[in-house]
């Protein structure tokens, strides 16, 4: 609709002003969000969208306690790098600063996707500051960067850390987009993914990521891959306008098989080394052939993880997901 402010009472012309500009920026906002920038990881030419999930922490140190020697780093990235040429990082502070920086000074063939970490738990000036490191390092870093994800399970019903005030990450999203060229998305569980409420977070996103774990849907060993490719063309057709990227999945070599905890009463599978390197092989293969960006979940054991409770707490899985063990030496996935 035009608006001819020469017509309209001097007393009004500023209104109309600022509506018509309140409608041209509306405007502007749909056409960029339509306009989806394109997360096709790749490195000399060469896809590399099949990539893992990377936590530097190791024995004894934990997030808001520790900092990674930088030599460890290192050690972790040569490792990786061997296999993968793209890895997912969670947050956005001094640590995750830090593997930037060694990529860059070791010249390392490795893409980031680099996370913003936000919590309900944390207070507004914690988050923020998550939010305006990670523009900050896309920035700083931009062939290293290859996308920023904004919040990690923080929509999905079970989420500890869930964030209520979908219109307060949004916010968020949108400073990130409009201050990087890089693509932003965000990832969540595909029981948030696949309610109408999703909807409303994929239209400002470039990419989705999505999380899903047949081992924790009480799929057995024989099922899963099944299970898993079922749970990302699902989702895949609900959002059709996207491209979906499987940011976590995985198999645990260890649980705890007693008591009333999530896992002793959820999980039906054996895990251990065998089966998380048959789980391992078929979904690498179908990720291959399929072309599926990924990030398997993970690189290397948190030790950190899932608590110091009960009788077993080292055998928690929370703790046993990566194909390394915490001292880094390989899993059977990996000999």
């Amino acid at each position: 609709m035009k608006i001819n402010i020469s017509l309209v009472p001097s007393a009004l012309a500023g209104l109309a002003a600022v509506v018509l500009s309140l409608a041209l920026t509306s405007c502007a906002s749909t056409e960029n969000v339509q306009e989806k920038r394109s997360f096709t990881p790749s490195l000399n030419g060469k896809w590399i969208g099949n990539g893992i999930s990377y936590s530097p922490y190791r024995d004894g140190e934990a997030p808001g306690l520790s900092v990674t020697a930088s030599e460890d780093v290192l050690e972790d990235l040569q490792i990786i790098s061997q296999r993968w040429n793209l890895i997912r990082l969670y947050g956005s502070d001094q640590q995750h600063q830090n593997v930037l920086e060694i990529i860059e000074q070791h010249d390392l063939p490795i893409r980031v996707m680099l996370g913003i970490w936000l919590d309900a738990h944390k207070s507004v000036a914690e988050n923020q500051a998550q939010v305006d490191l990670a523009i900050e390092l896309a920035n700083r870093f931009p062939d290293i960067v290859v996308a920023v994800n904004v919040g990690n399970e923080i929509f999905v019903y079970w989420s500890w850390h869930r964030i209520d005030d979908m219109d307060e990450v949004i916010r968020k999203i949108r400073h990130v987009r409009s201050n990087i060229q890089q693509p932003v998305t965000v990832s969540d569980d595909y029981n948030f993914w696949n309610k109408p409420e999703s909807k409303k977070i994929a239209a400002e996103l470039d990419f989705i990521c999505l999380h899903g774990y047949a081992v924790w849907n009480q799929q057995l060993l024989s099922n899963a891959m099944e299970w898993t490719e079922s749970t990302y063309r699902s989702i895949q057709a609900y959002h059709p306008d996207h491209t979906i990227a499987f940011c976590e999945t995985g198999w645990p070599t260890s649980k705890v098989s007693t008591g009333d905890s999530d896992e002793a009463r959820l999980v039906k599978a054996r895990v251990g080394e065998d089966e998380q390197k048959i789980f391992f092989e078929l979904y690498n293969r179908w990720v291959e052939e399929n072309q599926v960006i990924s990030f398997y979940f993970t690189s290397f054991d948190e030790t950190w993880k899932g608590g110091f409770d009960g009788v077993t707490p080292m055998k928690k899985m929370e703790k046993h997901w990566g194909l390394y063990f915490s001292d880094r030496t390989p899993k059977k996935a990996m000999r």
